[in-house]
């Protein structure tokens, strides 16, 4: 049977998972700089550990209200295939392993069908399990390349 684990999270009243395999770690919020340039989407450069990496918003790519941005506030850190990339969420869950067969494609209408991977059944609803390759559309991955590259800040420290 195929098994994977995912890490649930809570985002603007709904609920929702990335596969573990693309979470780097949970973080504290972090400070974020504005990027100039940057897509809607992304709030701005965050620093971790020397490493500045975007801060993406995710309540706006699915157009639902944002809280304000909390001290306290959990970060996901996730790899994409592109880069690594920062999201806030209102709540982190404990990792579940789920069997594929849970999994059903069916459509969420508060959702746009291409961002979510699938929706899996479990014991308290359904959880929407976010597709990590789709955080940024591919227009915004080239803006963010270029404010990036504008602003200098994907070149390291010499």
């Amino acid at each position: 049977m195929d098994r994977f684990t995912v890490l649930p999270f809570r985002l603007a009243g709904q609920h929702l998972a990335v596969p573990l395999e693309n979470v780097i770690r949970v973080i504290p919020a972090l400070q974020c700089t504005p990027l100039p340039g940057a897509p809607q989407t992304v709030l701005g450069l965050a620093n971790v550990r020397g490493q500045i990496v975007p801060v993406v918003d995710l309540a706006r790519r699915f157009a639902w209200p944002a809280a304000p941005l909390a001290l306290w506030q959990p970060f996901l850190w996730l790899r994409s295939r592109t880069r690594e990339l920062l999201v806030p969420v209102d709540g982190v869950e404990t990792a579940a392993q789920c069997s594929a067969t849970d999994v059903v494609d069916s459509a969420q209408p508060r959702v746009p069908s291409e961002m979510v991977r699938g929706v899996l059944r479990t014991e308290e609803g359904m959880l929407l399990i976010q597709d990590v390759e789709q955080l940024l559309t591919d227009a915004d991955e080239l803006e963010l390349q270029r404010a990036l590259d504008v602003s200098g800040a994907n070149h390291a420290p010499g």
